[in-house]
């Protein structure tokens, strides 16, 4: 175990003091982006349910029709 404390030229020191800097911004920039993708992802759900919704109400009233033809000839 080495009992002396890391001595870091200054030049280490601003190197690490640049790349504390530039992981800051990434991990800020990274969790605005994984917001913004879980926003746009509930509501492309949103929409999705929608849509099959609509597709449910469609295919329900297209079946009742062609039962009806069926039943009752034109």
């Amino acid at each position: 175990m080495n009992p002396r404390p890391l001595t870091m030229a200054p030049v280490q020191r601003e190197m690490l003091r640049e790349f504390e800097r530039l992981h800051e911004e990434w991990r800020t920039a990274s969790e605005a982006a994984d917001a913004i993708e879980c926003a746009a992802l509930r509501a492309e759900r949103e929409e999705v349910d929608r849509l099959v919704e609509f597709r449910r109400v469609a295919e329900r009233a297209h079946r009742e029709a062609m039962r009806l033809l069926r039943e009752r000839p034109i």
